[in-house]
């Protein structure tokens, strides 16, 4: 690589996995009470003191999921450019619990976040998307409060964007209430 060529950071990151494979599970079948030890590499990179283990709970406890799910997005960066969020669209046909994992992150940060990130996909039982980008149009469209709420599974559903304080714990009446 010619040494006079600019390297862009890739900051933002999209991963497509299953909801399981955030958290660890307890070997008694009981619900999850910490994140996957990859992806909290991943918060530890990114300064992020969230915990997605009440959420996946919630999501799993929710038997009405299909056809609905909200976007979390939590904020724990007060410049706004360190975001972590996380798209639970059910799709009635998924079989796989799948959601859409967002990661944006300062330049600085870039280097170790992207290792944490590539580590955590490589260990996910259900690998289906990863990238890596200056700028994820995907990432854009789920932080853009104003297309909130927005129909989703042929309009049936009223997807809302729920906003989380990283530094308080998730409360599932927020993000699974009975619709």
């Amino acid at each position: 690589m010619n040494s006079m060529t600019p390297q862009v950071a890739a900051a933002e990151f999209r991963l497509v996995i299953a909801m399981s494979d955030l958290v660890d599970w307890p070997a008694d079948d009981e619900e999850p009470k910490s994140n996957h030890a990859r992806l909290q590499a991943v918060f530890d990179a990114l300064g992020a003191p969230i915990s997605v283990a009440p959420l996946v709970a919630a999501y799993f406890n929710d038997t009405a999921r299909a056809g609905r799910g909200d976007v979390h997005v939590f904020e724990f960066d007060p410049n706004g450019i360190d975001i972590l969020a996380i798209d639970t669209f059910n799709d009635p046909t998924d079989q796989l619990d799948l959601i859409e994992l967002f990661v944006r992150c300062a330049d600085h940060k870039a280097p170790q976040v992207s290792e944490c990130v590539w580590k955590y996909f490589n260990g996910c039982t259900v690998q289906i998307y990863a990238s890596q980008q200056a700028v994820c149009s995907r990432l854009r469209d789920v932080l853009d409060s104003d297309q909130f709420p927005r129909p989703i599974g042929g309009g049936r559903f009223l997807q809302r964007q729920i906003r989380h304080a990283a530094v308080q714990p998730f409360a599932p009446a927020d993000g699974f209430a009975a619709r």
